[in-house]
């Protein structure tokens, strides 16, 4: 067996998280903590200095997982912002993988918004050819203040810019968005501002959290202080029910996640079943009452993993 060097011990040390569309696929890892790691709601890296793992630990990954998945596996590259890295790493990336697993179906990976700006046209477009179709890109909301406020490091029309590209490289991507993200009263103008950034271009999928304030992170440290205030979970269903009414392009909602206040899951172009979620929306908001919402999700017992 080949002794792990203190480098690789440092590499490892992060927990793997993925998004829960990559259940079924091969996770590889390829860094450990972010680049950026400024985001003040933000949990995931805090702690852990931006790593590479070198082609030699990469390697013996995929080896060692190679009997456990089919030849036409998808593979989720895992780390808080992969796409960070340059082009040319990613493409040694590409070349393991693709001689270990000639026919995998996909490769995806996290990235922030200004990893895209750092990257070529031509880059991107050969990237996609070697087989990386797809990114989960870190949009969290499209009003600028809220996004100022959080020190996300881009603003919407970067957010619009970033993600044309994309869509001209031939890159699918997913979404998110963090309801609640701006705290109490900034709901529905960032539902409204939300909505109309995706319409401007084609995500694939977006998928929604409910901001929570976990132990550790700047901006829990900001309310106990007094210096941010948390939206209700009425609120964060008032700013689903308007982003989803604003919501016009053609992508798919994915709203199944243990932070949202109530969980749905719709392709968009669905009209019976989009007037279904909303009439459901509308409905619980107008029996529930505040203190009934809250029990929705207990956000005070959670911790980070």
């Amino acid at each position: 067996m080949l002794r792990q060097s203190e480098d690789t011990m440092k590499y490892l040390e992060e927990p793997i998280m993925r998004p829960p569309q990559e259940a079924a696929s091969l996770l590889v890892r390829a860094t450990r903590g972010c680049t950026y790691n400024d985001c003040l709601f933000c949990y995931v890296s805090r702690g852990f200095a931006f790593m590479a793992a070198s082609l030699e630990h990469f390697e013996q990954e995929i080896i060692a997982k190679k009997p456990f998945f089919p030849e036409n596996t998808p593979v989720y590259l895992t780390g808080s912002n992969p796409f960070a890295l340059p082009a040319a790493k990613l493409k040694e990336y590409l070349a393991v993988l693709r001689k270990h697993f000639p026919h995998f179906s996909r490769v995806s990976m996290q990235s922030r918004i200004d990893d895209i700006t750092a990257k070529s046209d031509e880059e991107l477009t050969e990237l996609y050819s070697l087989g990386l179709s797809h990114i989960y890109t870190g949009t969290e909301n499209g009003n600028d203040a809220v996004l100022k406020l959080m020190n996300k490091g881009h603003s919407a029309a970067d957010t619009v810019e970033q993600l044309l590209r994309l869509d001209a490289a031939g890159i699918s991507y997913t979404a998110f968005y963090i309801l609640g993200m701006g705290g109490k009263g900034m709901g529905l103008a960032s539902g409204e501002a939300t909505a109309r950034m995706f319409n401007q271009v084609h995500p694939k999928l977006i998928t929604t959290t409910g901001m929570t304030l976990f132990e550790g992170t700047p901006v829990a440290e900001m309310a106990k202080h007094g210096e941010f205030v948390e939206a209700s979970e009425r609120e964060k269903i008032e700013e689903l029910q308007i982003f989803l009414k604003t919501l016009t392009v053609d992508t798919f909602y994915d709203g199944v996640h243990y932070l949202n206040p109530l969980n749905y899951r719709f392709a968009n172009g669905d009209t019976a079943k989009k007037a279904q979620v909303l009439a459901d929306i509308d409905e619980t908001l107008r029996t529930s009452s505040d203190a009934e919402l809250e029990l929705m999700v207990s956000r005070r017992q959670m911790v980070s993993l």
